[in-house]
């Protein structure tokens, strides 16, 4: 199997087959694990990982699979490997907000290539392929928006929480400082899969986290992109798994907000 076509179809299986589990899942009692700091997992997160798990592992044996909750497995020696959170949002989630979503990416040496984003309480499912273009619910997707600051609704990622992060919040703080007054609104939704598909799909102009893991951003990468979207890091250089930071906005805006963010 080598199409990115292929893949994508099998992602999309693997996809809702995560989402089944969800809706299964939803309205019994939640368990919950600490991961830190006021951080944590559900039942469901390590659920919906293990069952995509097992999906991907059946049907594309040779890939290794990074996942949020159970790290890296296979074949450390194949150029591709599947990135999933499978819950990303799980603070949003554990509180009954809609905005969750699951986030399974193909990357090919550190690259997205594949990515499906799908947010079971709204029904959307956002895909994407390198050179086949992003669509929502099989509708083709193109950014769109201001190129002007000032007309920009940007997102951006939670503050942290970890007794590591009181610098960068105070970076954070900083940056809003800078930037709310040249913007016209600022989001803050809490999954950051959801912030690069809303900014492909022109309900976001921009969105930015500082400090962001590869789970949280892969699918979306190549969905934003594909929409037209450009994707970096804080430095302007493409996004690719071993960045910590990413900005995804269309392109009229891209240099006047990485000059703010800089």
């Amino acid at each position: 199997m080598s199409d990115l076509l292929d893949f994508l179809g099998t992602a999309e299986q693997a996809v809702a087959t995560a989402a089944e589990v969800i809706r299964t899942g939803l309205g019994r009692e939640r368990s919950i694990s600490g991961k830190g700091d006021r951080d944590y997992a559900t039942d469901l997160d390590y659920a919906v990982e293990d069952a995509v798990r097992e999906f991907l592992a059946a049907e594309t044996p040779d890939i290794p699979l990074l996942g949020e909750e159970r790290g890296r497995t296979g074949n450390t020696d194949s150029h591709y490997e599947w990135v999933l959170d499978p819950i990303d949002g799980t603070v949003n989630f554990a509180h009954g907000s809609p905005l969750y979503a699951i986030s399974l990416a193909l990357t090919q040496n550190g690259v997205s290539v594949v990515g499906v984003v799908e947010a079971p309480v709204s029904e959307e499912r956002f895909t994407a392929a390198l050179g086949h273009g992003a669509a929502l619910n099989k509708h083709p997707l193109a950014v769109r928006g201001p190129a002007k600051l000032s007309d920009a609704v940007v997102a951006f990622g939670d503050f942290g929480v970890n007794p590591e992060s009181d610098r960068r919040n105070a970076q954070r703080l900083e940056l809003f400082r800078r930037l709310v007054p040249k913007i016209q609104r600022v989001r803050m939704l809490g999954t950051a899969a959801l912030d690069m598909c809303w900014t492909a799909a022109g309900r976001v102009d921009a969105a930015y986290h500082s400090f962001i893991n590869p789970w949280d951003v892969a699918a979306g990468v190549v969905i934003a992109r594909e929409a037209g979207a450009l994707v970096t890091d804080i430095d302007g250089v493409d996004y690719d798994t071993s960045a910590t930071s990413i900005l995804a906005c269309n392109p009229a805006l891209h240099r006047a907000l990485l000059a703010e963010i800089a």
